[in-house]
Order: structure tokens, then sequence, then C-alpha cells
């Protein structure tokens, strides 16, 4: 990690941290909800860190907020390194703002490249890139101090990480396991001294994550939470994921909903939320999201397990890596594991693992040049899903190709958080923000993963052994079942399966929906997609069919809605007197200094 001291010098004018309204900060050992309209203790040790040290100390403060501090000669943009929320800014008039809309006018224009990416969807763009939707605006990075002077701005890297394995054959669970419960137990408490007034809302599934979460707060509350269960009752793992559920709610005190299929919400809301960005997970938000928040209390917390499969889920992609991170012996040793657990033949994987080497043009092009159907020797989906349905989509017509951006990817990947693990998409940290803002800010609903906490993922790429993760011969997240020791009821933290399957939902979304996606796909400019193709793919996903050019639609479906929510939210506000109350937790600043619009 970097934490560069330095910056601007001089008595801070005015100081505000803008979390918007969502966001919390820890700062030598204070912990608050940070809110520019009050005083906050950890706000006001922040202002004379930054008053002595300069702008650069926001790298010392911990927490998942975006900030604004204005020095005699500059404002200083800041985001969290792990920040669910987005700052945004342009150089061609130094305008900053923590809400895109601040940034649409009749010149507006939008931005092809983030276009292409979100349909392409390219993994972690909306963390490792500075794009935004539109053109000429673009974000701060995550743990980047942008400074706005008057002739210039400049930008300075203050938090990274190098994240690389270790490979320990030695260690053992029971190590470990311990700090990662005190990690979660501190993450989960940290949030409630946070906000000690707002009302708890937890998603409980019956799985592990959420399960956990739950607990968690459990320990932490005498009563006063609401769970929340979405059940799928036509599958036959349910009653008992609904009775591990229930088991964890009578433990800890927890008034636990369980919702049926047909109470879900159907299709898009008759007035869609405003967002600041699209997801490609849309549907679910609309569906998911919009049911916790009507019924959650106003001013809720909604926790959730998320981001426990990116630190605890083993993967076959493990293989490969210790190929390539040359660790013989240990993919020697976990290959008969992996291929019991796979029910593929030890050469069949060691196979995949050897071509998964191979530069990822080169393997594609060789899988195209492969003349027939079926089989295919140069498959490597069992072991490397991301040469699986990554194909260029033949009706996109703007921006560059995938594998120009997959290079791109790599390279601010490297740059941010090393090259050394394995990670999906790192931009699961916005995720939430994306999928859930429209549906919460008007309840004033905040979203808390506690599994995204930068703590926790320190401890386990710096500290924890990734043969203890990815471990194939136990249970699937076995490191977690022993960190849940005496907290998770033992029959639940026992349980072999896992799973919650959301496909039957997104098809009932997009059948429920078809003629608004339809008509949405006529506002697209025939320069960025061929229009005709690209229903064609609506058509296949609507029958269930999956391919890289499904996957594109669902992504350019998910832009498109959020587009058009985006203009009928700016032409409103535009048209309203009061806007300027419209909207709160809306910041904004200049080269002249900040203004509280919210």
């Amino acid at each position: 990690m970097s934490n560069d001291r330095g910056g601007s010098s001089g008595t801070l004018s005015e100081a505000i941290l803008l979390p918007c309204r969502d966001g919390l900060i820890s700062i030598e050992g204070i912990v608050q909800r940070v809110d520019g309209e009050i005083g906050a203790a950890a706000l006001r040790r922040l202002v004379e860190i930054v008053e002595r040290d300069g702008p650069a100390a926001l790298a010392c403060a911990e927490g998942d907020f975006v900030a604004l501090v204005q020095a005699r000669d500059a404002v200083h943009a800041f985001k969290s390194f792990t920040s669910q929320y987005q700052i945004y800014y342009r150089e061609a008039d130094g305008l900053v703002a923590n809400r895109l809309f601040a940034f649409w006018d009749a010149a507006g224009e939008w931005n092809e490249d983030y276009f292409a990416r979100h349909v392409l969807i390219v993994p972690g763009y909306q963390f490792l890139s500075r794009e935004t939707p539109i053109k000429n605006v673009v974000r701060v990075l995550p743990g980047e101090l942008v400074s706005l002077r008057a002739q210039q701005i400049d930008r300075r890297q203050l938090v990274r990480r190098n994240y690389a394995y270790r490979f320990d054959p030695d260690q053992r669970r029971e190590e470990v396991a311990e700090q990662v419960l005190h990690l979660l137990r501190d993450g989960v408490k940290t949030r409630l001294a946070a906000r000690p007034q707002a009302r708890i809302c937890v998603e409980i599934s019956g799985g592990l994550d959420s399960s956990f979460i739950a607990c968690l707060l459990g320990e932490q509350l005498s009563g006063g939470i609401r769970g929340v269960m979405f059940s799928q009752p036509r599958l036959p793992s349910h009653a008992i994921s609904e009775q591990y559920a229930r088991d964890v709610a009578d433990r800890y005190g927890i008034e636990l909903v369980v919702l049926p299929p047909e109470d879900l919400p159907v299709g898009v809301p008759d007035a869609p939320g405003y967002s600041d960005e699209p997801s490609d997970f849309f549907w679910f938000g609309d569906i998911f999201s919009r049911a916790v928040a009507g019924l959650a209390a106003s001013n809720s917390y909604v926790f959730t397990g998320f981001g426990a499969d990116q630190l605890f889920l083993r993967s076959p992609a493990f293989l490969p890596h210790l190929l390539r991170q040359k660790q013989y012996r240990a993919f020697r040793n976990t290959l008969p594991e992996a291929s019991r657990l796979l029910s593929r033949g030890q050469v069949s994987i060691g196979w995949q693992c050897l071509l998964s080497q191979m530069p990822a043009e080169l393997h594609r092009r060789l899988q195209r040049a492969w003349p027939f159907r079926g089989w295919n020797p140069w498959d490597v989906s069992d072991v490397n899903m991301e040469r699986a349905l990554t194909d260029d989509i033949a009706w996109l017509r703007c921006g560059k190709s995938l594998a120009a951006y997959s290079q791109e990817r790599a390279v601010a990947e490297a740059t941010l958080v090393g090259n050394g693990i394995l990670c999906d998409d790192w931009g699961y940290f916005s995720a939430p923000r994306a999928v859930t803002q429209a549906h919460f800010s008007g309840k004033s609903l905040v979203d808390a993963s506690p599994f995204c906490d930068l703590p926790l993922l320190d401890y386990v790429y710096d500290q924890i052994s990734a043969l203890l993760v990815h471990d194939f011969g136990a249970r699937y997240k076995e490191l977690l079942r022993d960190a849940q020791k005496g907290v998770v009821p033992d029959n639940l933290r026992n349980r072999q399966n896992d799973t919650f399957v959301f496909n039957s939902f997104q098809m009932a979304y997009i059948d429920a929906t078809k003629e608004r996606l339809e008509s949405l796909l006529d506002e697209v400019d025939a320069a960025w997609i061929d229009v005709k193709a690209a229903r064609l793919a609506l058509q296949q996903l609507s029958f269930g069919m999956a391919s890289s050019s499904t996957r594109s639609v669902t992504a350019l479906l998910g832009y498109l809605q959020w587009r058009r929510s985006f203009l009928d939210f700016c032409a409103q506000r535009k048209a309203s007197a009061d806007h300027e109350n419209a909207d709160d937790g809306f910041f904004q600043a200049s080269r002249a200094g900040l203004r509280n619009l919210g």
C-alpha cells in the first residue's frame, strides 16, 4: 500500500466529507457515519489531521466514502479504496460532484467506449476505469486524490495494493479462522456504531454468507432486526434453506419475512428511480432490491452477505493459476481432488490448465478454427471461464475489441491491486450501489456488505494461504465454516449445498417487460449497434439461450433502461423550481469552492 503524505498546505477554509449520505469512516478509533451537516467526531479529527499533514492524509481514513476537501488553493476529491460510491469531475471546467446528473446539459455527449465496455461486460470497468457514461466526465479512482487548482488538475494514487497469494501447505484453518471472525464482527460493529439510530434489515437466504452476517447482527442487537428471505418453493432445496433461515431468526430474535415468488415485483417500476450508472444486473435490482425497499423501514441499514464468494469460494481457475505461479507441487497435490469434484479426468483437467497458459488471443483463434461442433480439444471451460462466452459481439459497432479492453483491464488491475490473485470482477465493490440505488435512495436505505471491507481483504490475501481457500478436498467455504463456529447454528454451518438460482427470475422479468425492452432498442444510435441483430439476440435470450450475444444484450438493455431513467430525471430536475432540495446527499464543487446542494 502507498500512503503518501503532502499535498496542499495552509489552513483549510472548509472541509466536507461526502458519503452520499450513506458512507462511514473510521479514523484513529473514532467510527461514525459522516455527513457534511453534522460536526461528527470522526470528521473533526480528520480535518485536524488534514490541516496538519495535507490532503494526502485522507488516505489514513478507512471506510466506504467519497470526500471533498477545500484548501486555500484547491479543491481535493478522494475516494476510499473499496467504496461503492463514485465521485466525478470534468477537467474542462473543474466541476466535481458525487452525482453524475450534475454534468448533463444540452451539450452532453454519451461516451461510446463506456457503452462498449458495458455491453461487452468487461470485468471491473466501474472500478478500474476512469470512464463514465458521459463523454469528457471521469471518475476518481479507488484510493486516488484528485486536486483541482486554478490552472491544473493533479492526480495522486494514495492507496493501492499488490495482492499475491501465500502458498503455505502447513497453515491450518484454525490458525486464521478466529481473525476472520474478528474482522467480520468488527465490520458489523463499525456500521452499527456509525448509525446508532438506524433500523436494521438483513437479507437471509439460509446459506452460509448471509446467515453469518445475520448472526453477527443478532450478537450485537437485542431485537429490532427485520430479515428478508426470497423463497423458491419449486426447488427441492428450498424447504431446508427456509428452515435454516428460521433457525437463525429464532436463535437471534430476528423478525423473518419469507417472500414467495408471487409476491415479488414484476417488471419495471412505473416510475424507475435514478441511478448514477447502469448495471448489467439491472433486472435483479428491479426485482429483489425493490422488494427489500418495500419491506425495510426508512433510513435502514440493509445488510447482506455480498462479497463472500470473492474471498472464500474456491475456483477451478486456481489450478491454471498454480501453474502460472510455478507452484508445481501444489498443482500436483490439488489436481486429483479437483478432478473428483469436477467429475473430469485428471488428464482432461491438466490439459485444460496447460492450454490456459497460452496467450488468450492465440487460444481464441484456435478455438474458432476448430471445424467440428460438439467436443473441442481447445475448450478450457472447466478451469477457465474467462475464455468462455468471450467472443466479440457481431452486432456491436462502436468502441474497441474485447481483446483491447481486456488488455487495458489487465494493466489497470496490475497497477491498482496487483496480478497475484484470482478475482472475477474487481467492480464488485461498486455493484451494490449500481444495482440498489434506484430503489434504495427514495427511502434512504443504506447497503451494508461487511465482506467488502478492506481490512478483511488485506487479511485474506496477505495472511491466509490460498491452499486453504481453494481446498478441493474439503467442503466448499470450509474456512468460512470454521470462522462461524459458535455463532452460526451448527446444522446450517454443516449444510452440504448452498444454491439460489436466479435464472428463472431473469426469464420471468424478460417475459414481463419484453415490449418495453423492444422499444428501448429503438433509442440506440445505429452507428453503435446493429439493431436488427440485437433484436435477434433478445429473442434468443427469451428462449433461454446462453451465449456471448445474449449476455451482452442483457447488459445493453440495462444500459438503455438506465439511460432513459437518467434523462427523465435530468429533465424533471431542470423543470423543478425546488430542484436544489430534491436530491438529498448531493454535493458539488468547482475550482471556486464547495457547494452543498443537499
